[in-house]
């Protein structure tokens, strides 16, 4: 469900929401084109209370936390820490970041390309974040409150961090307590309108026109802790995680006629945990090993009841776990050659369950009750070459093999092996600018979720089948990226990207594999469609406008076009790829006023749409473009106060579901538009640095 994904966002941008200070003058000159060095007083002028603020405000550089994928080499962010990546995949890169106080950070490195001993996990540009040797201990402490002034609803929250040192051994750990609003969840109006010809027996004949009246939040506790000790010559790194959360969504439509009447109560728990251990060590100048393990779990259960003209209900219980093992050998052939060879082994399970009933009378759905196991193995190497500053190369290629098997209502088990190649280049003809190719074969993994069951009762086509046989969308990408740098802090990155994927994964008619014959157990379904080619067009801009008369102000903005065209598999018709989105963009502007030790400015998101072509429907879903404005005052370094004004313009939450009689492209049967609207909300947080 897309409200689903709303409040996974929600959750930790609203607790402690992000601050948007301006960037200050370069203090220190760059090191090489290829590495670019930003010191602590580059971000002075900004003020900034975490490392991910300062990462916010890198020119040339998009913030990308990685997607979240089973496996641990495939779900890398664009930043890392003291020249390594962070060991857990549970806590998502950018809780990370914001959880290291900006005074413990000496320097930000931003490289290009590669560079001699550095792992680019496969990225054009990488930031590293190297922390200060000399901070002892350390607590930070931070109080938020939200408000939302259309129903009063209030949400604190608190998180507390903590960062001990004793000698070359550390400590760390942080507790956050916080509810949340979902901003995809609000009240507004819903329209019902039947076609000529419809006989499903729906009242609205032909309109019906509702008052949807809407709620969604929840809460969410985490506790995150990690020692850091020396053992055996190397450095040891232990680090756990455990989160509980619970999301509901309280839906009622008020319609004419009162017999349209409708409800949706719906509720979402999650608890998940991890534990990891990373262990590095450098044997000689040109030798280094790293050795990683990661074990974790995570148990769901969502249920829904929808009462209408039927009372149904939905139930969802997934149990899934993660066990994970790497290994990286790095061996410097020549101080300009660098070799790596890497090898990870993982194993999947997740068990799902779904029941769905109608008016207490049980509905058999395919794939209801699956268990799926996956082993994954990977092994790859890759060598790194920078003959000069101006000049790097990265050359790599890695084996994938894994097989899923599933047992339960569908029984199956398949084999896949994938050769991967890689090359990227990065030239630098100039000091401002830069030129960087990538040429890359990415095969995606399938989500098990497109396996089992999923559903959504109020809107759209209720129950959506999973498909076992279902292939992974494989590409070949060829990526081209031109960057000019000016007024010291001004950057431009245009990117252009063409990729050819075969397995198109899309939606498709399925049918109930327990019942082949069975030509009335249609349901949608995930499936392959073929090949396609996708072109997206990238622009990222960093724009200091002290020369166009605003002094200390920086408007940054970033956008992706895409297009890809697919066959239907149903109207043999041309038509967007679905959920590809055709377009996602924001733009931050902010301004330092150091007389008043403060920050302003504005952030705008510009809303997304999101498609599905179903085999019996067209489901539609637009967020629109959403404003924030904010005021930080910091009177010490220490201490800081922020005000935010969030979604001021009240942007809506859209919902657009046609239904056909039988199946595209036959004549449609019902149109469904919904209009939520979450309304603005007053956020305010004080956050204190002890020590």
């Amino acid at each position: 469900m897309r409200i689903k994904s709303c409040w996974r966002n929600l959750a930790a941008a609203l607790a402690l929401s992000m601050s948007a200070p301006a960037l200050a003058e370069p203090l220190a000159a760059e090191s090489s084109t290829a590495v670019n060095v930003f010191p602590a007083s580059y971000f002075a002028d900004a003020r900034p209370n975490t490392a991910m603020d300062m990462i916010l405000r890198l020119p040339g550089f998009a913030f990308d936390q990685g997607p979240q994928v089973r496996g641990f080499a495939g779900s890398a962010g664009n930043v890392i820490i003291d020249g390594e990546r962070p060991t857990s995949k549970q806590d998502n890169l950018e809780s990370i970041l914001r959880r290291i106080p900006a005074s413990q950070v000496e320097r930000i490195e931003l490289i290009h390309g590669g560079a001699a001993g550095v792992d680019m996990q496969g990225r054009t540009v990488l930031a590293n974040i190297v922390r200060r040797k000399d901070i002892g201990a350390q607590a930070v402490v931070a109080l938020a409150y939200d408000y939302l002034p259309k129903d009063g609803r209030e949400a604190p929250s608190a998180r507390l961090e903590t960062t001990q040192r004793f000698g070359d051994k550390s400590f760390e750990a942080s507790l956050l307590i916080a509810n949340f609003f979902d901003n995809g969840v609000g009240s507004g109006p819903h329209t019902r309108t039947d076609y000529p010809g419809n006989t499903d027996g729906d009242i609205c004949k032909p309109t019906c026109i509702d008052h949807l009246s809407a709620k969604g939040g929840g809460w969410q506790n985490t506790g995150t802790a990690a020692l850091n000790a020396p053992l055996f010559g190397g450095k040891l790194r232990v680090n756990g995680l455990f989160q509980d959360t619970l999301y509901y969504d309280r839906e009622t439509d008020v319609g004419t006629p009162a017999s349209s009447n409708d409800a949706l109560r719906s509720s979402f728990v999650q608890m998940k945990g991890e534990i990891g251990v990373h262990y590095t060590r450098s044997f000689n100048a040109r030798t280094d090993l790293e050795l990683l393990a990661i074990q974790q779990g995570q148990e769901e259960h969502d249920r829904s009841r929808f009462f209408t003209f039927d009372d149904e209900h939905l139930t969802e219980s997934n149990r899934l776990a993660e066990s994970i093992m790497r290994a990286t050998l790095g061996y410097r052939l020549r101080p300009d050659l660098t070799l790596q060879l890497a090898g990870e082994g993982a194993y999947n399970v997740q068990h799902t369950r779904t029941d769905f009933s109608s008016n207490g009378a049980p509905i058999a759905i395919p794939a209801g009750n699956i268990r799926v196991d996956e082993k994954r193995g990977e092994g790859g190497v890759t060598t790194t070459w920078t003959p000069n500053s101006d000049l790097s190369l990265v050359v790599g290629l890695k084996v994938e093999a894994s097989t899923i098997a599933s047992q339960g209502d569908v029984v199956g088990a398949k084999s896949l092996t994938y050769a991967k190649p890689r090359m990227i280049l990065t030239w630098s003809p100039t000091a401002r600018d830069q030129l960087r190719l990538r040429a890359e074969r990415e095969v995606s993994q399938l989500d098990f979720n497109a396996f089992v069951v999923s559903g959504q009762l109020n809107g759209g086509s209720g129950v959506h089948a999973g498909n076992p046989s279902l292939l992974p969308q494989d590409a070949k990408i060829y990526e081209l990226a031109l960057e000019h740098k000016f007024w010291k802090r001004g950057d431009v990155t245009a990117t252009l990207r063409h990729a050819e994927i075969s397995h198109v994964v899309d939606r498709i008619r399925g049918f109930d594999p327990a019942h082949p014959a069975d030509p009335a157990g249609f349901f949608d379904t995930p499936g392959n469609i073929g090949d396609v080619g996708e072109d997206d067009f990238l622009l990222d801009l960093t724009l200091p406008l002290d020369r166009l008369g605003i002094s200390n102000a920086l408007w940054k903005a970033q956008g992706t076009w895409r297009r890809a065209l697919v066959l239907d598999p149903v109207a043999h018709q041309r038509r967007p790829q679905s959920q590809l989105h055709p377009f996602d963009g924001e733009m931050h502007f902010s301004q330092d006023l150091t007389g008043l030790k403060s920050t302003w400015g504005a952030d705008v998101y510009f809303g997304f749409k999101e498609t599905y072509y179903r085999f019996n429907e067209i489901d539609r879903f637009h967020f629109q473009n959403q404003v924030t404005l904010f005021y930080e005052y910091k009177p010490a370094k220490d201490l800081s106060f922020r005000a935010e004004f969030v979604n001021i313009t009240d942007a809506a939450f859209q919902r657009s579901y046609l239904g056909f009689v039988a199946s595209r492209p036959s004549a449609p049967s019902y149109r469904d538009d919904r209009s939520s609207y979450g309304g603005p909300l007053i956020h305010l947080r004080v956050r204190r640095t002890l020590g």
